[in-house]
């Protein structure tokens, strides 16, 4: 007995919808990388500002806080990455499905026409741009922060400070030159 749903199969449009459903997921996604890592930030800024009261305590490490703020920026690169490296798949998986049949040469292609392309990327850059500014400005935040609660740490706690500067500035420039790490190629030849 054979199945009778045997020689069925998924659609081109049905294939089209869903990975356009993922595609979609997956920027919101990304946008909410942006929330987690304010929120993470903040919540540090305040532990930086509540431990003040611990500071007379000789054995009190607050620097162990700073380290957080490296933590948040890896982390925040590494999931914008992510979701970078999933859309960009998507966008040439639909690519593929629009160029079905040849179809791309009679109807307009978002992912498979150049014009199309190039615009969607460059628009997609100002989030990297705008993940960069926003990794050095809350370092340097809670950097100042800890100098302006702590200034007789901040000169002792000369280690912690480059690695939380370092991680920052790598994490920024990551973000700034993702447009180089992209090789991959939309429109198939």
């Amino acid at each position: 007995m054979t199945n009778r749903f045997e020689n069925e199969y998924v659609t081109s449009n049905y294939r089209y919808i869903s990975a356009y459903n993922e595609l979609n997921a997956r920027t919101s996604q990304r946008q909410q990388g942006l929330t987690i890592f304010i929120s993470f930030f903040v919540g540090l800024l305040a532990a930086l500002i509540a431990s003040h009261g611990a500071a007379g305590l000789s054995t009190a490490h607050i620097e162990w806080i700073l380290l957080g703020f490296p933590v948040a920026s890896a982390s925040f690169t590494f999931l914008n990455f992510k979701y970078e490296l999933i859309i960009t798949n998507i966008r040439a998986y639909l690519s593929t499905l629009e160029q079905l049949n040849d179809a791309h040469l009679s109807l307009p292609s978002y992912n498979t026409d150049m014009h199309w392309i190039v615009n969607s990327d460059h628009a997609r850059r100002y989030h990297d741009y705008a993940c960069a500014v926003l990794i050095v400005a809350c370092n340097s935040i809670g950097l100042s922060a800890f100098y302006v609660l702590y200034p007789e740490r901040f000169h002792a706690s000369g280690w912690v400070i480059t690695v939380v500067a370092m991680i920052a500035l790598v994490c920024a420039a990551m973000h700034w030159m993702l447009p180089r790490f992209k090789t991959k190629k939309w429109v198939k030849h």
